[in-house]
């Protein structure tokens, strides 16, 4: 029964070993050649050859930017005579619509500061919080992404400590 075992192991390694012999080698002189181009154009062929010219750039939407940011600045400057929860949402988003990352902080910082000294008494510890994250989002994506756009992330993540830490005291 072991001789019959191993004789027909043996005998299909011979035949595996035959059949891999007998096989034709692959033809290695053979190469993929492409057709040649039809058009002999390049991809971008059509195109003009000069880019037409940029227009100048939009006046009124740099100072709608600047007036933007003033009008922020003057919120920021009369918030502290008084403080409230629509006075605190306003000046945030003014603030945030400047796409100035600094004007966005100092902004932070006032409401912050009313926070702290008790003068927003209709906000919570979460709802300032809240609206401090949500107001961060309406900066563009380069102010955010910029070096100004990461002291501000530091400044709201020390915000976010010093109102966790006011709020369990």
């Amino acid at each position: 029964m072991v001789t019959f075992l191993i004789t027909s192991v043996v005998l299909l390694g011979l035949v595996a070993i035959a059949i891999y012999f007998w096989q034709k080698p692959a033809n290695q002189k053979q190469t993929m050649e492409l057709p040649p181009p039809v058009h002999g154009r390049g991809l971008f062929a059509d195109a003009p050859a000069e880019l037409p010219a940029l227009p100048p750039a939009d006046v009124s939407m740099v100072s709608k930017t600047l007036d933007t940011k003033a009008a922020a600045e003057a919120l920021i400057e009369s918030f502290p005579a008084a403080p409230d929860r629509n006075s605190t949402v306003r000046m945030l988003h003014a603030a945030a619509l400047s796409d100035d990352a600094a004007t966005y902080q100092k902004a932070v910082e006032a409401a912050l500061r009313a926070w702290c000294e008790h003068n927003l008494k209709d906000l919570s510890a979460s709802d300032l919080e809240a609206l401090f994250t949500s107001e961060f989002w309406v900066l563009s994506s380069d102010t955010r992404s910029s070096g100004a756009g990461f002291v501000l992330k530091r400044a709201l993540a020390s915000v976010r400590r010093e109102l966790e830490r006011n709020h369990h005291q």
